[in-house]
Formats: structure tokens, sequence, C-alpha cells
């Protein structure tokens, strides 16, 4: 992987159509649980805010699409399909944003910082990056114990901004961690736009200064990242240390589902509207003969029911009894 080259996933040659079909499923069920989850949090049915990741379906599943299942991810706010990807049930997801007392977090967080170390995620803190520290410090038990692993971790543009960014990428750097750092760039850093957060062209120019590979890639196109993510994960498990990924997007949605996003330019959206994600990588494998229509209507289907299906669960879910609210404080 070049220094600050820009990256397509353009070709089908030689893929694993099993995979294809897999990264496919997921997005679109990543799509269908975070659609419920509006209507839901527009009717009430969730306590707090609501963050979605709608046109970041690509980069979430593309990179989680690259991992091994006991290696470690700290995902942010816009990955539900990382999370669906490594295993988490939408029920979990959507108990998270109740409060429901069967939520990853038992009921002790009522918004996004859900996870599940069984399944190699940790939960994510605010503020991001802040789980860029958290994920060198994986990357470096890894390695200390001499464990064949890997961490990947998200965060967004607004973000390299901060001193844990930069702390988190010379740790690794210098200590060769098996570090793969996924930058989002969705145009925006809650209203900021990129001109007012950074001078460069690219966020992955940013890795010449730690002496490691960046890349930006298409974040609409899943393969793009996929190909990239992979080959760093390849780079960070061979010992040859972290590199970073940039996928440009846009976030379709406010920075939360109480935000109009009144200050975003208004032809950012018709350009991107045109390139969703999930039906570009749909034209794809139609065009290749990998689905047809049947195929698609029935994923598109399934991902409905389910998405309707965690409502229903979790909805019947039990809020946490305040008998046992001590239990998960202190370690036992």
């Amino acid at each position: 992987m070049s220094k600050d080259k820009k990256a397509t996933g353009d070709s089908l040659e030689g893929r694993d159509p099993e995979l294809l079909r897999r990264i496919y499923e997921v997005m679109v069920l990543t799509r269908a649980v975070e659609d419920r989850m509006v209507a839901m949090y527009r009717g009430g049915d969730l306590l707090g805010s609501l963050y979605t990741g709608h046109w970041h379906e690509g980069i979430s599943v593309g990179a989680a699409s690259c991992l091994r299942p006991d290696d470690y991810m700290a995902p942010i706010h816009r990955d539900l399909g990382a999370h669906l990807w490594r295993g988490m049930e939408p029920w979990q997801v959507m108990a998270s944003f109740m409060g429901k007392a069967t939520s990853p977090t038992g009921g002790r967080d009522g918004t996004l910082h859900y996870g599940r170390l069984d399944l190699g995620i940790y939960n994510l803190p605010s503020h991001i990056p802040a789980n860029f520290p958290v994920a060198t410090g994986m990357a470096f038990a890894a390695k200390y114990r001499g464990e064949d692993k890997v961490c990947l971790a998200f965060c967004g543009d607004g973000s390299t901004s901060r001193a844990d960014f930069h702390e988190s990428l010379t740790i690794a750097s210098v200590q060769k961690l098996p570090n793969v750092f996924v930058i989002e760039n969705n145009q925006y850093a809650y209203s900021t736009p990129l001109r007012l957060t950074s001078h460069s062209d690219t966020f992955s120019v940013k890795a010449a200064a730690y002496g490691i590979p960046g890349v930006t890639v298409d974040g609409t196109d899943v393969l793009a990242v996929r190909d990239a993510v992979d080959e760093a994960v390849s780079r960070a498990r061979a010992g040859d240390g972290p590199s970073i990924v940039e996928g440009v997007t846009m976030r379709m949605h406010g920075h939360a589902e109480h935000d109009p996003a009144d200050y975003v330019v208004k032809e950012l959206y018709e350009e991107y509207n045109k390139k969703d994600p999930v039906e570009l990588f749909e034209n794809v494998l139609l065009k290749a003969g990998v689905l047809d229509d049947g195929t698609v209507k029935k994923v598109r289907d399934d991902a409905r029911q389910a998405a309707i299906a965690a409502r229903r669960k979790a909805l019947a879910d039990p809020m946490p009894e305040p008998s046992n609210i001590e239990e998960g404080v202190y370690a036992d």
C-alpha cells in the first residue's frame, strides 16, 4: 500500500461469491435496522438520541470483513455494519438505545456505547477518538503476548484534530503495533465542514508524519474499502506496523436524528444521493451474476423482517431493576 494513494474496488475477478453475498446481506441488514430505528426514535421508542450510519455501510462492513473472528475491533457510532458483521444481534443494538436490561450494557447506558468483548468489540467511549488509545493498548497486548491478532479502530474526520489521535498514532507507529486505523471522512465533524478542520487534501496523507502507509478510498465502494483494509490488516499481522485507511463518504442524516443538518451544502447531498453504497454494490453483483432479482428481493425482505422482529423483542424486554444497580460497577 503506497502512501496516500487512491484505490478502487472495480473488479470481481478472483473474489469469493459467497463472501460477496454475505457482505451485501450485512449491508442491507444494516440499512434496514437503522431505518427501523429512525422510525422508533421518531415514535418515542428510544431513550435519548440516535446516531446512524447511512452511507457508511461500505466502510463499516467492508473493513470488518477483513478481520478474523479473534481479532479486535474498536468501532464508532456510525459502524452498526461492523457490529452486525461480527455477530451482534440487531435486537441488542435496539435494546441498548432503549436502556433495556438485556442490552450489552445491561441498561447502564441508554445510547450508543455498546460492544461485546466476547466478539472482540470494544465499547465505544465518548469522545471520539477516545477508542484509539484503547485500540493501541489492545494491539500492544496482542504483540506482547505473541498473539496473531490485529486491532481495527475507526474514527471520524474531525477526530484527526484531537490529541488522542496523534498520541495513538505515534505510539502505534514507534512500537510497530498491529493496528489498522480507519478514518471515516463524511465531510462534516458535526456541523464543521472539512475546510475548517484540515488544510490537507486528504486525511490519509497524515500517515506520512508517522512514517506509515496511508490510503484514501471511495467509502461508498465497499470493495475498495475491503481491499485497502485487507492489505493493511495483512501488513499489521506480518509485524510491519499500523496503517491509515481513509474512506470518503457523506453523512446523509444529521449528526444525530435530532439534528436537521441544515448547515450542509445542498450540492453534497445531491452528489452523494446518487452514490448509495448498498445500491451501488447491489448493481455490481447483479451485473456480475452473483445476485439475481429474486435473491435481491429475498435479502431485502429478510432484512426488513429481521428489523421488525428485533424491534418487537427489544420492546418486550425488561428495564433494569434498581435493586442491582451496583452490579458491574467494580470487578468481583
